[in-house]
C-alpha cells in the first residue's frame, strides 16, 4: 500500500474558531472547543496517524522512519535527514494570533543548542526553539482571511503614527523620521517593545484613534485600521501589540488567494480560515497580543527589519496543466498546488517525486494509486502518498490541495 488515509490531530488554541471546521468539514465538536489548527505531518508535537490495511494505525513518523528512502524518495530523504520536509495545516482563527516571527535555519540551530545547554524542557512554556529548523510559510485562503504581514514602508509608518501619536509616542516616531533605514526601524521597534510604560503609549494612541474613528473623516483604509486597533485593544488592553497594524501591512486575502512569509517576517493572523504549509518546524518568537511566552531579545534577533511593499505580499499562481495551479516559492522545503476538478469525469494524472499530503478542500475525490487501489476522500479528509507510488490519479468533482517537496 502506498496511499494512506490520515487521522490528524487538532490543536485547541484559545484563538481558534469553534464553528468553521465543523461547518466546512463536518468535524465533531460537541464541547464547542476552539478548533484552531489541524496538523497534517510528522512533527513530534502533533503527529498524524496513517490507517493501515489491517485497520490498525501507525504514527506517520514511524512509517517514514521504517523506510525513509522509499517513503520520502531518495532526494528528499538525503536533503532533509530522513524526515518529511514540510508541515501542512488547516488554520481557523476567530481572534488574532500573536505578533510573531520565525527564525532562519542558522538562528534555529543556534537557539536549539543554546536552550538544550540550559536544559530547558521541550514542553516548557518559556522554550522558544522546539526544533532546529527554519519556518518560512505559505498561506492559502479558504475563507476571507485577514492578516498582518511584513513591515510597512517607512513613509507609511511615519504617516500613520503622526496621526495617532501623543507626547510620549511622538518622541519615538520623531527618532525614526530622523533615521529612515533598517537600523532606525529596529531601534524604533525595540523602543516600543521595551518601553517602561507600554500601556501609556497605547492609551495615548487609542484615545486619538477613537477620536478619528468617530469623526469618520479618514479614508476607508484608515478607518479599517482605526477599528482594528480598537478591537485589538478591547481584547488585549494596553498590549503594545495593539499598535502593530501601524507598523505592519494589513492584508485581506480572498478565497483562493495566497501569500508567502519568509523567515524573519513579523506577522500576525487576525481572522479567517486558511491552509498553511511551512517547513517542518514549530519555532515561534512572539511580540504581543498573546498570553504565551514573549522573548523580546530573541524576537529582535530573528526579525528582518526591512519594509515589504504591500503590492508584493500576494503571490501569483502558475498553471501546471488543465486542472492544477501551483503557488511556487524559492523554498526547498515545500510546494503547494491546488487541483480543481470540474465534474465527476474529470481526471488528473500526477507523477510522484517525493512524499505528498493531499487535503480535499471541497467536494469528493478518489485517489487511485498505481496498483489501482482507490481511496475516496470527502471535504476535510486527507491522505499521505508515499514516494513509492511513483504516480496516482485524482478523479471526481472537487478541489484538492497538494502538499509536496519541490522536485
Amino acid at each position: 500500500m502506498t496511499v494512506y488515509h490520515l487521522e490528524n490531530p487538532i490543536i485547541n488554541n484559545d484563538w481558534g474558531c469553534p464553528k468553521t471546521m465543523v461547518e466546512l468539514y463536518g468535524y465533531q465538536n460537541p464541547d464547542n472547543r476552539p478548533l484552531a489548527e489541524l496538523w497534517m505531518g510528522a512533527h513530534p508535537k502533533a503527529v498524524s496517524f496513517v490507517n493501515l490495511n489491517n485497520k490498525q494505525q501507525m504514527p506517520l513518523s514511524e512509517l517514514i522512519a521504517n523506510e525513509p528512502v522509499a517513503v520520502l524518495g531518495p532526494k528528499c530523504a538525503n536533503k532533509f535527514t530522513n524526515e518529511l520536509s514540510f508541515l501542512f495545516k488547516v488554520l481557523s482563527a476567530d481572534s488574532p494570533l500573536s505578533i510573531q516571527s520565525h527564525p532562519n535555519k542558522a538562528q534555529a540551530i543556534a537557539g536549539w543548542e543554546k536552550e538544550n545547554i540550559k536544559k530547558i524542557p521541550l514542553s516548557a512554556p518559556h522554550r522558544n526553539y522546539k526544533d532546529k529548523n527554519h519556518k518560512p510559510e505559505l498561506v492559502y485562503a479558504i475563507t476571507e482571511f485577514h492578516a498582518l504581514n511584513g513591515f510597512r514602508q517607512y513613509s507609511q509608518i511615519i504617516e500613520l503614527f503622526d496621526l495617532i501619536k501623543g507626547p510620549k509616542l511622538g518622541l519615538l516616531i520623531n527618532k525614526l523620521a530622523d533615521s529612515l533605514n533598517s537600523d532606525g526601524l529596529k531601534n524604533f521597534y525595540e523602543a516600543l517593545m521595551t518601553h517602561p510604560e507600554p500601556g501609556e503609549l497605547v492609551y495615548e494612541a487609542i484615545h486619538n484613534i477613537e477620536i478619528r474613528f468617530n469623526k469618520n473623516e479618514d479614508s476607508k483604509e484608515f478607518q479599517r485600521l482605526w477599528q482594528l486597533a480598537i478591537e485589538l485593544n478591547t481584547e488585549y488592553p494596553g498590549d503594545i501589540g495593539v499598535l502593530s497594524p501601524f507598523l505592519i501591512n494589513h492584508i485581506i486575502l480572498q478565497p483562493g488567494e495566497a501569500m508567502y512569509l519568509s523567515a524573519g517576517t513579523l506577522h500576525a493572523y487576525l481572522k479567517g480560515t486558511s491552509l498553511e504549509i511551512m517547513a517542518n518546524s514549530d519555532n515561534v518568537l512572539r511580540g504581543g497580543l498573546t498570553h504565551k511566552h514573549i522573548d523580546i531579545n530573541e524576537l529582535l534577533h530573528t526579525t528582518v527589519f526591512k519594509p515589504i511593499d504591500h503590492n508584493n505580499l500576494k503571490i501569483a499562481c502558475t498553471s501546471l496543466n488543465e486542472y492544477e495551479q501551483c503557488f511556487c516559492t524559492d523554498v526547498e522545503d515545500f510546494q503547494l498546488s491546488i487541483v480543481s476538478l470540474e465534474n465527476n469525469s474529470s481526471k488528473l494524472s500526477c507523477k510522484v517525486h517525493s512524499a505528498e499530503i493531499l487535503f480535499v478542500i471541497e467536494g469528493e475525490v478518489a485517489v487511485i494509486a498505481g496498483n489501482n487501489k482507490s481511496l475516496t476522500l470527502k471535504a476535510g479528509q486527507s491522505c499521505f502518498v508515499s514516494a513509492q507510488s511513483k504516480a496516482y490519479h485524482l478523479k471526481g468533482k472537487g478541489q484538492v490541495a497538494r502538499a509536496s517537496t519541490p522536485n
